[in-house]
């Protein structure tokens, strides 16, 4: 799903404006969806997400853990 998202840009507005979509269309499971919604660094590494893809989401949903981290302007620009 977040490979799809770093190929079609115009579907990453759907984590924040209906991100069932998203997951119906791959398929996540229901356990896993409350974590990708709201939670944590943490909490998505535990459901084996990459640390680069954990930071991509987290950034495109709103929720970066990192203060400041200019990377949002890149993907905003892509």
């Amino acid at each position: 799903m977040i490979h799809h998202l770093i190929a079609t840009p115009a579907d990453r507005a759907l984590i924040k404006s209906d991100p069932e979509v998203l997951f119906d269309r791959f398929g996540v499971p229901q356990a896993a969806r409350p974590v990708l919604r709201a939670g944590g660094r943490d909490d998505l590494h535990a459901l084996g997400l990459h640390p680069n893809l954990l930071m991509k989401w987290l950034i495109w949903s709103g929720r970066s853990t990192i203060a400041g981290f200019p990377i949002s302007h890149y993907f905003d620009r892509r």
